[in-house]
């Protein structure tokens, strides 16, 4: 069958498509329930799980420490410069944490807020440009993609950057419609805090949508730069941007850029860092997985876009939106899914547009150009994640995870067998509103029970915990060794001195007369036959590092000197590596 492009009536976008019989009382409703929609995936759970490893800890200890300090030019985490961004997130995330406390849910509050704003402004821009059936389903399918909750329940900056790398967007094409200084306002201010919250990333992606949707069909650059007000619209970028750059650049002597744009911008785009490197097509694949199940149609509706993009430079606009930044960012050697997040808005509302064409067409999708690819990979996808969960919940997880992986299991199996069953029949109508309803409860089980169950074997924030308890009880203070997640240092509390030297570890003990360490079993082993010490088991913590994906032992071990005369021991660190 020959692939039907997608088109758009160009006359009244809005009108054409809404029923004037609407009230803008309803309309308001629909923005406020998807609003809450979005709101409720990107909460749920947040209170009942630690900070994970190794991101979300630093920025929320960052955070802690600002608050303590009440210096908010130079971000510390664990009483150390944190150079790796700017200094916005921090900023926001004290209101976050002013609001929902110094808590794992207070510091992903702002991401959470940030997520549900993104989709409520696609939401509103959709119906815009495509209309109210349109934009309503391109929120709906936005607010169900993997990714997008992810990074709207996690304590970073990503959710925060999409925000504004979308307002930017929506600027942009409306200044290609027509000129308008509340446009260009806009797209300076939330430049600037784009910026402040994650140094070039906006910009270079701005400019890699443009010129690929210029390229594709879309808006000539020309047209909305002549319109960006340049007398004033870089003043007002720079008064955004510039007080706190000459600020930590005075406070750092200049260090705060040589880590955060030489080694975090230039390096990470020229060399592959901490072990993210990725292979060709990385994100292509890691996309289709994190975008399930909404991915299995995007590579149609892509293909539409392309047949249509001469038809009107809103498919080439956002053709751009979706293709620039894959292109760049596969170019980058250091490579994290979470980077393409901006992006992602774009493909939600390109698969909107292609379901309800589809629809409209009443076309089955087996029919379709790349259908039968979209229905394989629903299948795929859909039985091996849930073959997944029965083996895990049967045979491997631990006996608190089994009810809900089980749970979930059964909710993936039935939406997979759903699916296929209406996709391939046609009935689509029937397909969308199912697919989101069985997505949007899986995402909420997921975060709302199966996390939250695997909480106690997640040994960094239990070991910090603990390691804080007991230093209350024995009026000690604890030392990190090899074992120094961030999550530790968060959960307990406060900073902590990292043992970087044997004559370091030497001097701590004596000066202190006794300390606590987390060790692993071979530290420990080591550390008990070196006579110099005395070494007291106070608690073993066995779990799950998630970052290693090895289950691990840590033993809180109280070590004090040996003052017996015969104690002599071998030179050799048993503590640091």
């Amino acid at each position: 069958m020959p692939l039907d492009p997608i088109t758009v009536d160009t006359g009244t976008p809005s009108s054409a498509t809404n029923s004037g019989s609407r009230s803008r009382r309803s309309v308001i409703r629909e923005g406020v329930l998807i609003g809450l929609l979005a709101l409720t995936l990107n909460l749920i759970g947040n209170g009942r799980m630690s900070l994970w490893d190794r991101d979300e800890p630093r920025y929320a200890g960052a955070t802690r420490e600002m608050r303590q300090s009440g210096d908010w030019v130079h971000p510390t985490f664990n009483a150390e410069p944190r150079y790796h961004k700017p200094i916005l997130i921090y900023w926001l995330m004290l209101a976050g944490t002013a609001i929902g406390g110094d808590t794992p849910f207070g510091a992903r509050l702002v991401s959470a807020l940030m997520g549900t704003s993104t989709v409520v402004l696609m939401w509103w821009w959709g119906r815009r440009v495509l209309g109210d059936r349109v934009g309503r389903l391109g929120a709906l399918v936005l607010t169900t993609m993997p990714l997008m909750v992810a990074e709207s329940k996690l304590a970073t900056t990503d959710a925060t950057l999409t925000f504004f790398f979308v307002g930017c967007q929506i600027a942009l094409w409306e200044l290609w419609q027509r000129p308008s200084r509340g446009a260009a306002a806009v797209f300076w201010a939330l430049l600037g805090l784009a910026v402040l919250t994650k140094s070039p990333a906006a910009p270079v992606l701005l400019v890699a949508s443009a010129i690929t949707a210029w390229i594709c069909g879309g808006p000539n650059p020309l047209t909305y730069l002549s319109r960006l007000r340049w007398r004033w619209g870089p003043l007002l970028f720079a008064a955004i941007v510039v007080p706190w750059n000459v600020a930590i650049f005075l406070r750092s002597h200049g260090e705060y850029f040589n880590v955060a744009i030489g080694f975090h911008v230039i390096k990470r785009a020229t060399r592959q860092l901490e072990e993210h490197g990725g292979f060709p097509g990385y994100y292509v694949v890691l996309g289709m997985a994190s975008l399930f199940p909404w991915s299995a149609l995007l590579p149609r509706a892509l293909v539409s876009a392309w047949s249509g993009r001469k038809e009107t430079p809103l498919v080439g606009f956002l053709f751009g939106w979706v293709v620039g930044p894959l292109i760049l960012l596969e170019c980058v050697r250091t490579k994290l899914i979470h980077y393409y997040l901006p992006a992602v808005p774009a493909a939600a509302l390109l698969v909107a547009w292609r379901l309800a064409l589809s629809s409209d067409a009443k076309l089955k999708v087996p029919s379709w150009r790349l259908g039968r690819f979209a229905l394989a990979m629903i299948a795929t996808f859909g039985f091996v994640i849930t073959a997944c969960l029965v083996g895990g919940g049967l045979r491997f997880f631990p006996s608190g995870m089994q009810a809900p992986a089980l749970a979930l299991a059964a909710l993936i199996g039935a939406a997979t067998v759903f699916s296929l069953r209406e996709l391939s029949a046609g009935r689509i109508e029937r397909a969308i509103p199912g697919g989101i309803a069985f997505t949007a409860v899986s995402l909420a089980t997921f975060a709302g029970w199966f996390l939250p169950a695997a909480e106690p074997y997640r040994t960094s924030a239990v070991v910090g915990h603990r390691l804080a308890a007991l230093e209350t009880s024995l009026g000690v203070r604890s030392l990190l060794s090899s074992y120094k997640p961030p999550g530790t240092i968060f959960a307990l509390g406060h900073p902590a001195t990292l043992v970087q030297s044997w004559e370091q570890f030497l001097k701590e003990v004596n000066q202190s007369g006794k300390i606590l360490l987390p060790l692993m079993p071979g530290e420990l082993s080591r550390l008990q036959r070196n006579p110099r010490f005395i070494t007291e088991i106070q608690e073993t913590v066995s779990g799950f590092n998630v970052e290693k994906a090895q289950p691990e032992t840590l033993y809180l071990t109280l070590v004090r000197p040996n003052t017996s005369p015969v104690a002599t021991g071998p030179s050799n660190h048993p503590v640091t590596r």
